[in-house]
């Protein structure tokens, strides 16, 4: 006998053929920004060895965040959270003059924001010059780890405006805190080199 179909079993089939035809697209979710911790580890050291060691001193640090995390939490919106402490910085004349010495100061601008445009889940890395003088080349390194789900990544700060280096970079790093890293170095047009040596970082994205 041919089977009657009505409209509750029709309803039923539809429902089941759309549960098994969709799962995938319905219960994708993207990814959260940056590598998982082994998988940072193999792109920090195809950079250089500098970053291999940057990346591994803050997967220490993450092993034992007591009186990092506290200092991370719940800072104000909006507000530009300034690195640990200013990197030290060595170079002929990088102080002024031929001061072989300064120290170079940074700090990150979390989302939302309008001007800059950060937003929720990023930060904003911004690094002062040490001269007033116009930089001509950098390459300075930002190493980051998100400490609630202990991704991370590697970014350079290549922001430039008419060619020139701005010594920023808007990086995707997801909300919540971020223990981060600094370090390169800065070449000036009229040719003072600096080293920028490591700093550490605790922000709030």
């Amino acid at each position: 006998m041919p089977r009657r179909w009505t409209v509750r079993s029709l309803c039923t089939l539809f429902a089941a053929t759309v549960a098994v035809a969709l799962p995938a697209h319905a219960s994708a979710q993207p990814a959260p920004p940056g590598l998982a911790p082994d998988a940072l580890r193999v792109a920090a050291t195809a950079d250089s060895p500098d970053t291999a060691a940057a990346v591994d001193a803050l997967l220490d640090a993450a092993k034992n965040p007591a009186g990092i995390i506290e200092d991370l939490l719940y800072p104000p919106r909006n507000t530009p959270q300034p690195f640990m402490e200013p990197a030290p910085t060595f170079g002929l004349g990088c102080g002024g003059g031929i001061t072989p010495y300064a120290m170079t100061t940074g700090w990150a601008q979390p989302g939302p924001n309008v001007n800059p445009d950060v937003a929720i889940g990023q930060l904003k890395i911004f690094v002062s010059p040490t001269i007033p003088v116009q930089p001509a080349r950098a390459d300075l390194k930002f190493v980051w780890l998100n400490m609630d789900n202990f991704r991370g990544g590697i970014e350079t700060l290549d922001d430039t405006i008419g060619g020139v280096p701005q010594l920023s970079k808007t990086v995707n790093t997801g909300t919540g805190p971020v223990l981060s890293a600094l370090f390169g170095s800065v070449e000036y047009v009229n040719g003072t080199f600096c080293q920028v040596v490591y700093t550490m970082g605790g922000f709030f994205a």
